[in-house]
């Protein structure tokens, strides 16, 4: 069915979460999103703007200020949300990393945590897609840190794009690390990975595919979860760090493909 018979309150709550998904959209990029035309997608736009939703830019739009605060806040929420097993299992992936090593992290709280575990591991190069990652990691000796360019996700703060970097002429190249370290929204008992979003799916099993070795971080939280986009199945590249046991189904999973499970206990917190 195509989204422009979708009835207009639908479509309106539709594009609302796109833009608190994107910050912000143009109305020819809401008229292709939406299949709609572009009168449509400005008369949508207009509808939001009038009901305070979103603010009227030129030739587009953007949430309202006091949207962005609230769709901002529940990544501040997650950040506080089981955090005691979010550091013990960040602690556990940066005990495996090597000074000088190479380390491609997708964004998520998880994987924030283990900023501050890495303050010891000297000239390490890292390739994120997370916006709130750089900063800390650069304040505690990276040697190199590379942002991934693509488009903007306001909930998760991250960018979603091709997992490769420019050379000096302008040329994206492809790049290959010791490690991709990902965080992920669910591991189901067969040994599937999953996440909410579909291109954030292709871009985490990107990451996976341009590393040696892959660190699964997943709190217990995360077993027997299916999420709606598939992201790779466990294999024997793959470490899953979590905070509790598995399970008997998952157990099995691990060891049938070969891969390790690291169950992180308590410990100091890194300085």
């Amino acid at each position: 069915m195509a989204k422009e018979s979708l009835y207009p309150a639908r479509r309106r709550t539709a594009i609302l979460d796109f833009l608190r998904d994107r910050g912000q959209a143009s109305i020819a990029e809401l008229a292709v999103q939406f299949d709609v035309s572009d009168d449509t997608a400005r008369r949508d736009v207009e509808a939001l703007a009038a009901q305070g939703a979103v603010e009227r830019t030129h030739g587009g739009a953007t949430i309202s200020p006091d949207d962005r605060l609230n769709v901002i806040q529940p990544f501040v929420k997650r950040l506080q949300t089981h955090a005691d097993a979010k550091d013990a299992i960040a602690r556990a992936a940066a005990d495996l990393i090597g000074e000088g090593e190479s380390v491609i992290i997708n964004g998520g709280t998880t994987t924030l945590a283990l900023a501050k575990h890495l303050a010891t591991k000297r000239g390490l190069v890292v390739v994120t897609n997370s916006l709130p990652l750089p900063p800390e990691l650069y304040a505690r000796g990276a040697r190199e840190i590379y942002l991934i360019g693509g488009s903007y996700r306001l909930r998760s703060q991250v960018t979603i794009g091709p997992v490769a970097l420019s050379d000096g002429a302008g040329t994206p190249r492809s790049i290959h690390a010791n490690w991709a370290i990902i965080g992920v929204g669910g591991v189901s008992e067969d040994g599937a990975v999953w996440t909410s979003s579909l291109p954030e799916a292709g871009m985490m099993r990107s990451m996976m595919d341009r590393a040696s070795h892959t660190l699964l971080l997943a709190d217990s939280s995360k077993f027997g979860k299916r999420e709606f986009a598939e992201v790779a199945d466990l294999s024997e590249r793959t470490t899953l760090i979590t905070d509790a046991d598995p399970g008997t189904a998952l157990r099995e999973r691990l060891a049938e493909v070969g891969a390790t499970l690291v169950v992180a206990g308590p410990g100091p917190s890194a300085p």
